[in-house]
């Protein structure tokens, strides 16, 4: 308990300092941390907050999700007591209240009586029509509940009854299943397959023991259990699947429902079958049959597309003519279908990943596979991890140097400091604030905006890294010097101008006026503003951002500005061009091209923060020889960031300790000449003057800008 209540106090006190900091209800701040943290390990996708109340009709809403490939609309309700030093238990009941609130408003949601009495400005307008939208489509709805409190031990299963004839389920986020998440060394919450519980039987066969407790069965999957399963967990099922459900586009996926039609009991013999991993099971033994009840962490990394084939195909309101008759494919009946399946039980979690890892790669596919599309352990990933580690920001603003923490594995941050003093831990958020601790999905998302990709970007979160990983991972592959210090200093300064802009924007006037569509507007606004800079010759200035570590006011002005005619233009229905719904439209490649069509007045942007045509080839050619020195790349952009008045102040520091001819007091004077003369220091120099600068603050020393 004491942990759990240790990590409460932590979220309270992130929620509260962001809510400050935010000008946010603690409420809102609670959401935004969930939200995101779900969305990193791929459990919700493209959340949007959209807060409503209506408590004469009884109904709430605090945001909701719709997963595209799971065909499923999430409504999110928060239930945050934001009280510190004490853990209230979620009990059945409240849990029911709760839940009928969500249902109350799904329910409006459809009444176009109910959506025409709410304001166009109204957060919960945005929501009912999104829901309106997508409801048709939607085969699950799942109501999710992101509370502080700790789920009762009476609570035993988790039930509701269908909403709108959908088939509804809840699922509940409290205070303890956070932590383990939060804490876990994975990307994904570790969950059980209860075949017992899901009423089905999966018998297999013991085909080899393998070392390090891994081994391998032989089995047959029956359709209707892999399609409760699916039904169950959705794509958590396919993490280290590298390819996402191709729908029925693909011309392999056309052919399994044809046949899971037309001749389901043929199915086994024409299809490939499914790879699947689990890191433990249980088996029992019956009529001297080894059968299956529990997979741990069930992974299906080869047959995603079959898996999603089976569990889709009954559910498509299409039909198909043959020559005898015309079939629906509602008449699908699963029962006559069983799947081939080969199993590895991973073991050791060390060597789980790797694993997986390889029998993607090895196994064989329906549909071919790029390499670039596996990322998960690439080592690209672990370069940007290392250079974070090592690379000195420039002092920027604060005078301080810093570091930029890359979260690989998810919880990296929070594990490292729980493992050490309340010293030590102050030394290291010195060292690595935690405004400065950055995700995959974070870099991801940062990067296609800067590679003019908005509309990937708005494909979610998980989706857009594959996205980014089919082309970077290529680029990686063929050049990896190109990934070096000068890469992660220009992606240090994508990072600080896009969470520039995610910050400024919703605190405009013309923002809170109509709140929305944050997530689409900050993408294409950055998108669309290098976009029209390219058309032009021109250039955002990294350099200037990575060197101040901030982006300046009048350019943030003018992203701000842009901002607003970006949303007017999302909103606009005769702009989107018959696509309805302007999500929708966010994540398609035709709203982007509709984007490049506009014109924007670029004129009034300082010109210190853009590069022209020149400037660039100078640039490029700066970091092409910085390229050839990327060992020492930190250092020097360190070093020759701190102006020749510091320098000279540093040395008068020194001065009154030490004597003239000390290096702390000498080596600051050479940086001036230096400084003055444009020459770059050796190695060796630039680490002693790293290490004086940094004891010169740490003894006191205090710069005045």
């Amino acid at each position: 308990m004491d942990d759990l209540l240790t990590y409460k106090n932590e979220l309270y006190s992130i929620s509260n300092i962001d809510a400050d900091k935010n000008e946010v209800f603690p409420e809102e701040s609670f959401f935004e941390y969930v939200s995101e943290m779900l969305s990193e390990a791929g459990i919700l996708d493209d959340v949007q907050y959209c807060p409503y109340r209506n408590t004469h009709k009884g109904m709430r809403l605090d945001g909701y999700s719709w997963n595209a490939l799971e065909k499923t609309i999430c409504g999110i309700i928060v239930n945050f007591t934001n009280e510190p030093d004490y853990i209230d238990e979620l009990k059945n009941q409240e849990i029911k209240e709760i839940s009928q609130r969500v249902t109350r408003f799904f329910e409006g949601a459809v009444d176009k009586k109910f959506i025409d009495k709410l304001e166009v400005t109204d957060p919960g307008r945005m929501a009912a029509d999104e829901i309106n939208h997508y409801i048709d489509d939607a085969i699950k709805i799942r109501i999710v509940i992101f509370t502080d409190q700790q789920l009762s031990t009476r609570v035993k299963k988790l039930t509701i009854g269908d909403i709108l004839e959908k088939n509804t389920s809840i699922e509940i986020w409290d205070i303890e299943r956070l932590k383990d998440l939060a804490q876990s060394d994975g990307d994904s919450e570790d969950f059980t397959v209860d075949i017992k519980e899901l009423g089905g039987e999966l018998k297999v066969l013991p085909a080899n023991d393998l070392e390090n407790g891994v081994s391998t069965y032989l089995g047959i999957m029956p359709a209707t259990l892999l399609s409760d399963i699916y039904d169950e967990f959705g794509q958590r099922l396919l993490e280290s699947n590298v390819r996402t459900f191709l729908d029925f586009r693909a011309v392999t996926n056309k052919g399994m429902r044809k046949s899971l039609l037309t001749e389901p009991e043929r199915f086994f013999a024409y299809n490939n079958g499914l790879t699947v991993t689990a890191t433990a099971i249980k088996t029992e033994i019956l009529n001297g049959q080894t059968i299956i009840t529990e997979l741990e962490n069930m992974q299906i990394v080869n047959g995603g597309q079959t898996t999603a084939s089976i569990y889709f195909s009954p559910r498509d309101k299409g039909k198909l003519k043959r020559e005898d008759r015309e079939y629906s494919y509602s008449e699908i009946d699963l029962s006559k279908v069983f799947v081939q399946m080969k199993l590895t039980v991973v073991g050791e979690k060390e060597t789980a990943d790797i694993l997986k890892s390889n029998i993607a790669t090895f196994a064989n596919s329906q549909n071919s596979i790029q390499q670039s599309d596996l990322v998960s352990n690439h080592p690209f990933h672990t370069n940007i991890e290392t250079r974070s580690r090592k690379q000195l920001m420039p002092p920027g603003e604060t005078g301080f140097p810093t570091k930029w923490f890359y979260e690989r594995a998810r919880g990296q941050y929070s594990t490292q400091l729980r493992a050490m003093s309340t010293s030590r831990q102050n030394k290291f958020i010195a060292e690595y604030p935690k405004n400065q601790v950055f995700t995959k999905t974070d870099m991801a998302k940062y990067e296609n905006t800067w590679r003019m990709k908005p509309h990937e970007v708005k494909k979610g979160a998980q989706a857009n890294l594959k996205l980014l990983g089919q082309t970077i991972l290529k680029e990686f592959e063929k050049n990896e010097d190109e990934f070096g210090a000068v890469f992660f200093n220009d992606l240090v300064a994508k990072m600080i101008l896009f969470r520039a802009a995610d910050y400024a924007i919703p605190r405009s006037d013309w923002y809170k006026a109509e709140k929305g569509l944050k997530a689409e507007v900050v993408t294409y606004t950055l998108g669309l503003l290098r976009f029209s800079l390219k058309k032009h010759g021109k250039d955002i200035n990294l350099e200037r951002i990575y060197k101040k570590q901030s982006v300046s006011d009048s350019f943030l002005d003018y992203i701000v500005q842009l901002g607003e005619f970006v949303r007017n233009k999302i909103t606009d229905p005769s702009f989107r061009g018959g696509i309805a719904n302007p999500s929708e439209f966010c994540k398609s490649e035709k709203g982007w091209l509709k984007f490049q069509e506009l014109d924007i007045d670029i004129s009034t942007i300082d010109p210190k923060d853009l590069l022209n045509n020149v400037q660039q080839t100078m640039v490029k050619a700066k970091k092409k020889e910085l390229k050839k020195t990327s060992k020492t790349i930190s250092d020097l952009e360190y070093v020759m960031s701190v102006s020749a008045k510091e320098w000279s102040l540093i040395s008068e520091f020194y001065s009154e300790t030490y004597p003239p001819f000390h290096l702390n007091v000498e080596v600051p004077l050479k940086y001036v000449t230096l400084i003055n003369y444009g020459k770059v220091p050796s190695d060796k120099q630039l680490k002693l003057a790293v290490k004086i600068r940094e004891d010169a603050y740490s003894q006191g020393f205090d710069f005045a800008k």
